[in-house]
């Protein structure tokens, strides 16, 4: 039953392929995923690839979620990135909240998107009677806001020792202002808005504290058994970052080998770029690249399921090394792009090209501090030549 499932739910991203594709541009010039996108997103199941069955979700695993936010960022690199991002927040809160929080959260079965950002930029919270008050605060770069019914959040609380630590609460829309403030060169159509949120309660049962979530503290009791929902946080966090690079340069490639067919290289005596040794080289050296990247990938999300499964916690090596292999996956799939581009030629220049479209979506992404190749590949070598972690998101 559960391959039946990861089957359907992949063979449904893969279907979404070719009218995403179609749309691309059009999401693209207006900014945002259409109603009409969502709601394919909606029917096909694909909002709810990481909900747990009790809430009307699928339950499956990083593999199944991997592959669906692939597929879905192939076709169009918003609306993996959106994709991405819903589906581990129904991982997220499944873990940090209880039930009473859970069950507003998915009231009778409601179909729901989430949205949140864990780093405020502005924060003025306060400790009241029952819960905290939000005088006001706001958060950027929360992908999904526009299309979002609750909203998941960090925030610092007093750890009662002196210090500080981080908390998550969670907000129905109502509560929220989505700022108009998405104005990018790429994953424009992420709705990756700043929100705000001014004079709101927020009562204790829809908070808690990170280092308590992290250690199942939550956990409702029809969960605590299920692997999914024992899935290390933050190499979980890290993928979902990561996870549209594989896609943004499978559709980078498609695009390419659509064109070597069709076009010569100018000024030479190529008709077509595909009788050109220099093309050989690019589309090959490209694909390895592609190739080795979805190796490192998937090794890293088996190793998470397979552990998830088994019960085993991962070491603070092995989860640096996972780090190191999604930070590696992001540095490869750039360098195939790169590599597609330069045979690309001048028509790249265009704005209704889609591979310069898919560039500017995956550079969008590639950038994102969290998986900086170089940050992420250094501190898997200072771990290996025996000195601490150079990050405290471990």
């Amino acid at each position: 039953m559960a391959t039946d499932t990861k089957k359907m739910l992949v063979e449904s991203g893969t279907a979404l392929i070719p009218k995403l594709r179609d749309l691309s541009l059009e999401i693209d010039r207006n900014s945002e995923l259409s109603d009409e996108v969502i709601e394919d997103l909606r029917s096909n199941g694909l909002l709810k690839v990481l909900r747990p069955e009790i809430f009307g979700g699928y339950q499956t695993n990083m593999r199944t979620y991997t592959e669906v936010v692939t597929e879905i960022s192939r076709g169009n690199g918003s609306a993996g990135w959106f994709v991405s991002l819903s589906n581990i927040r129904d991982y997220m809160i499944s873990y940090a909240f209880g039930q009473k929080a859970l069950d507003e959260i998915f009231e009778e079965g409601q179909d729901v998107i989430l949205a949140g950002n864990f780093k405020p930029i502005k924060c003025d919270i306060e400790k009241a009677e029952g819960g905290y008050l939000i005088k006001e605060a706001q958060w950027p770069f929360v992908s999904g806001s526009p299309h979002a019914d609750w909203f998941y959040f960090g925030f610092p609380v007093d750890d009662g020792k002196g210090g500080m630590e981080m908390a998550i609460m969670v907000l129905p829309r109502h509560e929220v202002t989505v700022l108009n403030d998405w104005n990018v060169m790429g994953l424009r159509g992420s709705g990756s808005n700043s929100v705000k949120v001014e004079n709101v309660f927020l009562p204790e049962h829809r908070v808690s504290l990170d280092r308590l979530a992290r250690q199942g503290e939550y956990m409702i009791e029809p969960l605590r058994d299920i692997p999914l929902y024992q899935t290390p946080f933050v190499p979980s966090l890290t993928l979902s970052i990561v996870a549209p690079a594989l896609g943004l340069a499978q559709a980078a490639m498609d695009l390419h080998m659509e064109r070597v067919e069709k076009a010569g290289i100018g000024n030479t005596f190529y008709a077509k770029m595909s009788e050109a040794p220099i093309t050989h080289m690019q589309v090959a050296q490209a694909q390895l690249k592609i190739d080795s990247a979805e190796l490192h990938l998937y090794r890293a999300v088996d190793m998470l399921d397979d552990y998830s499964v088994r019960g085993l916690q991962l070491s603070m090596e092995e989860g640096i090394r996972m780090k190191a292999d999604f930070g590696y996956v992001n540095q490869l799939c750039k360098e195939a792009i790169d590599l597609l581009t330069e045979g690309a030629g001048s028509v790249f220049s265009y704005n209704n090209n889609l591979f310069q479209l898919v560039y500017r979506d995956f550079l969008s992404m590639h950038l994102h501090g969290f998986i900086t190749p170089s940050s992420l590949i250094e501190t898997y070598g200072r771990v290996m030549c025996g000195q601490e972690p150079n990050t405290y998101f471990v």
